[in-house]
């Protein structure tokens, strides 16, 4: 869970709640591959939220489909 960030504050009513590290998000949307999506990667981009050496060191470590998975 070192990607996750807790979130717990007087907005949840003290209740926790977990969100993906930003670049786990922009990994997530560019997979969906949606016009949507794309315009949301761009903007991370753009504001510098995500970083393309972030994006990319997590690629080769990335899980593949069951049927991809190295025997």
């Amino acid at each position: 869970m070192d990607r996750l960030h807790r979130v717990q504050n007087e907005n949840t009513n003290g209740r926790v709640g977990y969100c993906l590290d930003v670049v786990d998000l922009f990994r997530a949307q560019a997979a969906a591959a949606r016009e949507k999506d794309r315009v949301f990667c761009i903007a991370l981009r753009e504001h510098g939220d995500v970083k393309a050496h972030d994006a990319r060191a997590l690629v080769i470590p990335m899980p593949l489909g069951d049927g991809d998975k190295p025997v």
